[in-house]
C-alpha cells in the first residue's frame, strides 16, 4: 500500500513539474516573440530650409546575426549607415553624404523601443555643426511601405475571358510573388517594383484618395506594351481590389489582395 502511494506521489510531482516546465517554456517563447527589435522601417518628419516637410526613411536589417541599415531622404538617395552601435536601449550611427565636393557627416543618436526612437541629429550640412531633435516612428503613413501579393494575373488568364483560365476558380494558376515599394506625398503615390529577376519598374499615375489606391505598372513583352492597373481599398496592412489589363485584345480583371510586409 505504501509503495503504491509513493508511486502516485512521484507521478503527481512529475506531472506538475512537466506542466510547470511547459508554462515556463511558453512564457519564454512569448517573451522572445514580443522582444523589441530595431529591424524594419522607420520614418520621421524633417523640415527643410525652404519650409517644406520631408519624410526620410531609415531601414534596419539583420543578416547572419549582424545589424546593418540604410537611410534616404527620397527615392534614389539610399546611403549606408556607418559606425552603427546598439547598447541596450541606446542606438547611434553616422551617415556620410557628398555635398559641394566635401563629405558631410551626420550623426544620429537616441533611445529606442519597439515603437519609436527619440534623440538628436548632429550635422554640418550648412557649413557649421547644428543639432536637431529627432523622433522616428515605426512606418507607416497611409500606404507607404512594401506590399506583397501573389500575382496570378498572367497565369490566370490562359486563353482569356472569364471562363476556365479567366477570373473564375479554374483560372487562378500558380501565380508568382510580386512586391512594390510605395511612397506617399499627400494624395500622390510613387514607387517601384521589387524583383529578383529583372530591373525595377516605376509605377505611374499613383493616387490615394479616401482610402482607395490606384496605380499603373507598364511592362514590355517582346515588342508588346502592357499596362496593369491596380485599384483597391486599404484597410490597415491590407489592400483588396482588382487588377485590370488588356489580354488578347480584351480588357480583363481579376481580384487583387496585397499585404504590407515592411
Amino acid at each position: 500500500m505504501r509503495t503504491k502511494f509513493t508511486v502516485l506521489i512521484i507521478a503527481g510531482v512529475f506531472v506538475a513539474g512537466a506542466l510547470g516546465l511547459q508554462r515556463v517554456q511558453s512564457a519564454d517563447a512569448e517573451v522572445v516573440k514580443k522582444a523589441p527589435t530595431l529591424e524594419g522601417t522607420w520614418r520621421w518628419n524633417f523640415v527643410m530650409p525652404d519650409g517644406t516637410t520631408n519624410r526620410p526613411k531609415l531601414r534596419f536589417s539583420v543578416e547572419e546575426g549582424q545589424l546593418s541599415g540604410k537611410t534616404s531622404f527620397r527615392a534614389g538617395t539610399e546611403t549606408e549607415l556607418t559606425n552603427l552601435v546598439v547598447n541596450g536601449d541606446q542606438v547611434g550611427f553616422q551617415v556620410v553624404r557628398r555635398r559641394s565636393d566635401r563629405d558631410v557627416v551626420t550623426t544620429y543618436s537616441g533611445k529606442w523601443n519597439d515603437e519609436s526612437i527619440k534623440g538628436k541629429i548632429e550635422s554640418d550640412w550648412a557649413g557649421e555643426k547644428q543639432t536637431f531633435d529627432w523622433e522616428a516612428m515605426r512606418a507607416h503613413h497611409g500606404v507607404e511601405g512594401v506590399w506583397r501579393w501573389t500575382n496570378s494575373f498572367f497565369a490566370g488568364f490562359g486563353g482569356g475571358g472569364r471562363g476556365p483560365g479567366g477570373r473564375g476558380p479554374g483560372g487562378r494558376g500558380r501565380g508568382s510573388d510580386s512586391r512594390v515599394e510605395l511612397e506617399q506625398d499627400g494624395e500622390r503615390i510613387t514607387g517601384k517594383t521589387i524583383s529578383r529577376f529583372g530591373p525595377s519598374l516605376t509605377i505611374t499615375n499613383g493616387v490615394f484618395t479616401n482610402g482607395v489606391i490606384y496605380f499603373e505598372i507598364e511592362r514590355m513583352f517582346f515588342e508588346t506594351r502592357s499596362v496593369t492597373r491596380h485599384r483597391g481599398k486599404q484597410s490597415g496592412d491590407a489592400i483588396k481590389g482588382t487588377m485590370e489589363s488588356e489580354v488578347n485584345g480584351e480588357d480583363v480583371s481579376i481580384d487583387w489582395e496585397a499585404t504590407r510586409v515592411d
